[in-house]
């Protein structure tokens, strides 16, 4: 089965940097070792490496054992990982036309890549009697499970196993003939066109000048309602027409996407996304999203009200200007420094970005979970741009702590990089491997000619939340990489970096971190406690923009092929139509993203699950109360903040990833299922 793979690797130049295993720690990417010309032939060697060892698997003789079926897929795709983890990081972080336009060419052909294995009846077969031979196991009083080499079957290679052949039906493997030729020719082409949504969006958004969400925060800054209005309009009509019009792609990938789970036996595609994920299926998506609007949408239009008669009187409104959503965060900053004594300028010389990171997310994460976090820069010079940082992370102090992995930030902007914040996995950990993780956490802070970089507080919460993320892959503890880390339902993944934020605002991370630049002082305690006090300040216009972007996904992904509109105007108003119908004023509040600069749903993974961030939220509001009660560990007033309830939640949830259900290690600390009256409380909802 291994014998093909070095002769196809073999087939690279010898100074091909990927004709080997990095060499660098903990096979952290050398990135500087890569030229562009030097990708394209190293993914079309991995991908005739990884056809040879599933051709292997497909054809061995021998009856299907955990070694030469599991093990073996599970071990597959060595130089394709390396090539693709280092082709997504230049594409989506550094300005790159170039591998940009070979992501594109490459983007069908590695759709049909996977389709040779998903669509692959013999390993499906495979796959199938060791999981006929579990459930025989399960319905049997002899006992657990045992292979043919006599190996058990333990209860983490039994879920992977049957997570394996859910996933092969739900692709499609039972297609055949022309319904099996339709299905692969669909997702090439989806492939295609998500991957140029993704440049053109990312485009548009450099030339419009905004963030990649549709309320850019310069419209806090920005004084007249003209100016204001005009760069709102920037910011929505991105994709709408020119050069970066994506109507066309966003109306092919509905229709195409409704198309194929049609193929597959599901009602639309929401469908299919629900039944991979914990919420199971889109009746239950579409019942809480349509339970929040109402309330939300409510406090939204009693904020309106009282902003309205903020900037009426306002000297610098000009007569005959009405309040309207170019002018919603400007006048909520304003409302929230009268009420709470704070604003983004108030606050920004007490969050510098050293200080956020090095003595607050990394802080909370040694108090809680004992790592500790060791620089270095001779790896950092191996990285893609000169401003990324590399640090060691140890489970425990000293020389002779464990190495657990390596985490590297990218906290700057640049020219070509992708808008808003992400983790990602260069090394997934994985004990068949032998593999330790390495994770990369990318914002898009500006970074200032000279001087500190100061944050504002959306900032400092995004940084934390993206450590969230980064925490779940480091703490991973599992055997097979398909079940590492953050390789969990999509509404589950957002869990861990959202209970993550909560630690920004702690007492003693707030004091640990919240220095002011030029003097050292600590954040006067009566403005952080102004900072504690907001509650559910602002939550109704954050909550409407959210829920409106979730709606118009879930509208997009419920259509039969046949009601997908064929002319790109009706993109518009079908927007239109799906928010009025929920409930929401659109005038008022737009959605946090527009269909045309949707990257989530039409340029990334998040099609149909956009609302997993909410999803997610009620199990995160959820365990925040359980920090704050059973997770104090002994009452001593630390709101969870000790290693009692880090290691708990560490041990339970974070370090099994997709290795038993998700909910069952929610109610292995937690005691019992989530419950949404915490989130209710938390956003004003109640």
């Amino acid at each position: 089965m291994t014998e093909s793979t070095p002769a196809v690797v073999d087939a690279l130049p010898e100074t091909s940097p990927f004709a080997r295993p990095w060499e660098l720690d903990l096979e952290l990417p050398d990135f500087a070792a890569v030229a562009p010309a030097d990708i394209e032939p190293a993914v079309r060697a991995g991908m005739a490496a990884q056809r040879a060892e599933w051709e292997a698997i497909a054809t061995d003789p021998a009856v299907p054992t955990v070694e030469n079926t599991v093990a073996a897929v599970e071990r597959s795709g060595e130089l394709l990982g390396r090539a693709l983890t280092v082709l997504c990081a230049l594409t989506s972080a550094t300005d790159s036309p170039e591998l940009d336009a070979l992501e594109e060419t490459l983007a069908p052909d590695l759709a049909a890549h996977e389709d040779a294995y998903s669509l692959d009846e013999r390993i499906y077969r495979r796959f199938k009697a060791l999981d006929e031979l579990v459930q025989a196991a399960a319905d049997s009083p002899t006992g657990a499970p045992v292979d043919a080499d006599g190996q058990v079957i333990d209860a983490e290679t039994a879920r992977c196993i049957r997570l394996a052949v859910e996933e092969f039906e739900r692709d499609g493997v039972a297609l055949t003939g022309p319904d099996a030729d339709r299905l692969r020719a669909i997702n090439a082409r989806l492939s295609a066109l998500s991957t140029r949504f993704g440049t053109l969006s990312t485009k548009a958004m450099h030339a419009a000048g905004v963030e990649n969400f549709t309320a850019t925060p310069a419209l806090v800054t920005t004084t007249t309602h003209a100016e204001r209005v005009a760069l709102l309009n920037r910011s929505l009509s991105r994709g709408l027409s020119g050069e970066y019009d994506t109507r066309a792609i966003v109306l092919e990938e509905a229709g195409l996407r409704a198309e194929r789970a049609r193929l597959l036996g599901y009602p639309h595609h929401a469908a299919v996304v629900a039944a991979e994920s914990a919420a199971r299926t889109s009746q239950a998506v579409s019942e809480l999203l349509t339970r929040l609007v109402p309330p939300a949408m409510a406090n939204a239009s009693r904020d309106a009200e009282t902003y309205a008669a903020r900037m009426a009187a306002d000297p610098d409104t000009l007569p005959g200007e009405a309040f309207g959503p170019a002018d919603w965060l400007r006048y909520e900053e304003a409302e929230r420094k009268e009420r709470f004594g704070i604003d983004d300028a108030t606050l920004a010389p007490y969050l510098e970005l050293n200080n956020v990171v090095e003595r607050g997310v990394f802080y909370a994460a040694t108090r809680l979970y004992g790592i500790t976090f060791h620089e270095r820069p001779d790896l950092a010079a191996h990285m893609y741009a000169p401003d990324l940082r590399v640090w060691e992370v140890r489970d425990g102090e000293g020389p002779d702590a464990h190495l657990l992995g390596l985490f590297v930030g990218d906290y700057y902007a640049r020219e070509g990089k992708h808008g808003g914040a992400w983790m990602d996995s260069l090394v997934e950990q994985s004990h068949l491997t032998g593999r330790r993780p390495v994770v990369i956490n990318c914002l898009n802070l500006t970074k200032p000619e000279a001087g500190p970089t100061l944050l504002t507080w959306d900032n400092v919460i995004t940084a934390f939340h993206e450590f969230g993320h980064a925490l779940h892959g480091l703490f991973a503890d599992t055997r097979w990489p398909s079940a590492s880390g953050t390789n969990v339902p999509r509404d589950v993944v957002e869990f861990p970096s959202q209970v993550n934020e909560k630690w920004a605002l702690h007492p003693q991370v707030l004091a640990s971190y919240a220095r002011h630049v030029d003097t050292g002082a600590q954040l006067p305690d009566s403005l952080a406690e102004q900072l504690r006090s907001q509650g559910a300040f602002g939550q109704g216009y954050a909550t409407t923009e959210y829920l409106g972007a979730a709606l118009l996904d879930q509208a997009w992904h419920t259509l039969r092929p046949e009601d997908v509109p064929a002319d790109v105007a009706a993109v518009e108003p079908f927007e239109h139509a799906t928010l009025s119908a929920a409930g929401i004023d659109d005038a008022l509040v737009p959605p946090r993203y527009r269909s045309t600069y949707f990257a989530h749903v039409f340029g990334g993974g998040y099609a149909a699950a956009y609302y997993a961030y909410i999803w997610s939220e009620v199990m995160d509001a959820d365990t925040t109360d359980w920090f704050r009660t059973d997770g104090e560990g002994g009452k001593d007033g630390d709101f969870g903040l000790n290693r009692w309830a880090g290691e708990r939640f560490r041990s339970e949830f974070l370090s099994r990833g997709d290795s038993r259900d998700p909910l069952v290690s929610y109610r292995a600390y937690r005691g019992r299922d989530p419950e949404i009256a915490p989130l209710l409380q938390r956003r004003g909802l109640n």
